[in-house]
């Protein structure tokens, strides 16, 4: 069966299956634990009560009685989380089927991820998606947008180019109209570019975000006023003893499209770190707030290229396509990830912020699935258990200002939540553990999402 058919075949099973029961008036969870998300502690024995979308309440356990418009469900000691946020996918990045609306987004919600920072893409196409995801038309996270990327070269759908000041400035008043969440600029701009965008982005007040040119470093990026850094890029070189010549080295390379040459030159880096150098870097990306979505888990996942799809993510990846490398690069790609994460563990140890962002989707990055996988590596970086749940719920919630709406279980706040089988504070696979989902209020219990898996994996296989 042609993918198209299958797609029709997950709608109709989506539609009949996945949506849930008409939903009562009030909802109410007793004998839960709320996992505290601002200080890492657990509020034991708990009721919370969730109405028109919102928590209306919290208290200690007493007796609720049910009626008509009250769905009392007893936690029998679970553990409640907020909602999961992944601060960096491409939920829109192209025509593949890993890509259709009815496929990538109900994925983050049967893994707990109830909002997503998409970091760029069809301005037109997103705001549609996100406008379906907010009319209940299709199940999917709150979507925090960026439009379309700023970088050097041609313009196309995605991208807005920027080659010179004057264009860099255009664009972010043009982004402003328009109306997007952030900006958000890639590596190939030329540095009076990066600072003429920086500077209208500040006047405008609108953030600015994505990834360090090599043109700038990371320092001049931070100081002049990048809200978030992605993937590390820039870093690794920031902290290096042989800085100004790896910089024209790199720069050296990418004139000339030696993709090789720029590739070794990042495992030079790692082999000319600095750790007082690395020490002042840190404390002043600390003292600037500027935050790091390290994305490791991308990093690993190109690490990986080539070996076996874990059967457990495969089913729900419809692209099912894995390039090819040698066994040497893998090597060296295998040890720079384990550098980016005792990097990412350093960083954190001096107080510089973190969010949890995938990148999905990728063959290897599958949605809602990677975010978890993220909060491993973070642990393994150094993070502990609270400290990386927090990268996706408080934190995220802090860096975008709306902690009145979500990060944390608290009166007030957007219904979004993750009730799991086992206390992430112990261990952070525990937020796998997932016994339901809250989202805009809408309870989803562990039978409907797996009615959701089943219609992505029967779409997936017949593609």
């Amino acid at each position: 069966m042609k993918f198209s058919a299958a797609v029709l075949l997950f709608i109709n099973l989506f539609t009949l299956q996945a949506a849930p029961a008409a939903d009562p008036e009030t909802l109410i969870f007793t004998n839960v634990n709320i996992v505290d998300t601002r200080s890492g502690n657990l509020e034991r024995n708990m009721t919370v009560v969730i109405k028109n979308g919102q928590i209306d309440g919290i208290a200690k356990v007493g007796l609720i009685q049910e009626s008509r418009k009250i769905r009392v469900v007893n936690a029998n000691g679970k553990f409640l989380i907020p909602g999961l946020w992944d601060m960096h996918v491409h939920s829109a990045g192209g025509s593949a089927p890993a890509w259709d609306e009815k496929i990538i987004y109900p994925l983050y919600i049967a893994n707990g991820v109830t909002g997503v920072r998409d970091m760029g893409g069809d301005p037109a196409l997103l705001e549609k998606r996100r406008e379906h995801i907010e009319r209940g038309q299709v199940l999917g996270p709150h979507m925090v947008l960026g439009g379309p990327f700023l970088a050097g070269g041609k313009s196309d759908s995605q991208t807005i180019a920027v080659n010179n000041p004057a264009e860099g400035r255009q664009a972010v008043v043009t982004l402003k109209n328009r109306g997007v969440d952030f900006i958000k600029i890639l590596s190939n701009i030329t540095r009076p570019t990066y600072m003429a965008i920086a500077e209208e982005a500040r006047k405008l007040k609108i953030r600015f975000v994505g990834h360090v040119p090599d043109t700038v470093s990371v320092e001049e990026a931070s100081a002049a006023g990048q809200r978030s850094i992605e993937h590390l890029t820039g870093i690794l070189l920031a902290c290096s003893s042989r800085e100004a010549e790896l910089r024209q080295q790199r720069l050296d390379a990418l004139a000339k499209k030696d993709f090789k040459s720029y590739s070794e030159n990042e495992m030079q880096a790692v082999s000319t770190y600095n750790s007082v150098k690395a020490h002042h870097l840190f404390v002043e990306l600390t003292d600037n707030n500027t935050w790091q979505v390290p994305t490791l888990v991308w990093d690993s996942a190109d690490a990986h290229i080539g070996d076996p799809v874990p059967p457990d993510e495969l089913q729900w990846d419809p692209a099912k396509l894995l390039s090819a490398t040698t066994p040497e690069e893998m090597a060296a790609k295998k040890e720079l990830v384990s550098r980016y994460i005792e990097l990412a563990g350093a960083m954190h140890h001096a107080d510089v912020p973190f969010m949890a962002g995938s990148d999905g989707p990728d063959p290897f990055v599958v949605p809602g699935f990677s975010l978890h996988e993220e909060l491993e590596l973070l642990v393994q970086a150094g993070f502990s258990n609270a400290e990386a749940l927090q990268t996706a719920t408080f934190s995220p919630a802090l860096f975008l200002a709306k902690l009145d709406h979500y990060g944390v279980i608290e009166k007030g706040r957007e219904a979004d939540m993750v009730l799991l089988d086992g206390n992430p504070l112990e261990e952070i696979g525990n937020t796998q553990k997932i016994v339901a989902v809250i989202v805009r209020g809408k309870y989803y219990p562990r039978g409907e999402l797996d009615k959701i898996l089943s219609g992505i994996e029967e779409a997936a296989a017949k593609e």
